[in-house]
């Protein structure tokens, strides 16, 4: 089941959560299925990006997760969850200089 729209030229891919808000939460397919009232193969085919949600199921779902729509899909993939959480930059040293250092 691909969405026809991916398939127009210049079409991008929709990436999106869904499987890592499932998770999380400790839903299986069949109970986020049920909670935003749609068909369990229809979240396999949202989670592997084979099909992209209309603005009403995309809502429905921001809704079930109480998150923004665009926390749960975007038009560019996502950056890794653990690069979010704990992001790094190169101008931080992993260790003070200073540290244990007395004054």
């Amino acid at each position: 089941m691909r969405d026809k729209a991916e398939d127009a030229p210049g079409a991008k891919q929709l990436h999106n959560r869904l499987a890592v808000l499932r998770t999380e939460r400790g839903l299986t397919r069949r109970q986020l299925a049920e909670a935003v009232g749609i068909n369990v193969q229809t979240v396999g085919f949202l989670e592997r990006g084979d099909y992209g949600p209309s603005v009403e199921l995309a809502l429905r779902l921001a809704g079930f997760f109480a998150l923004p729509v665009e926390a749960i899909f975007s038009l560019t993939p996502f950056p890794p969850m653990s690069a979010q959480l704990y992001p790094t930059t190169a101008t931080t040293p992993a260790t003070s200089p200073t540290a244990g250092a007395s004054s």
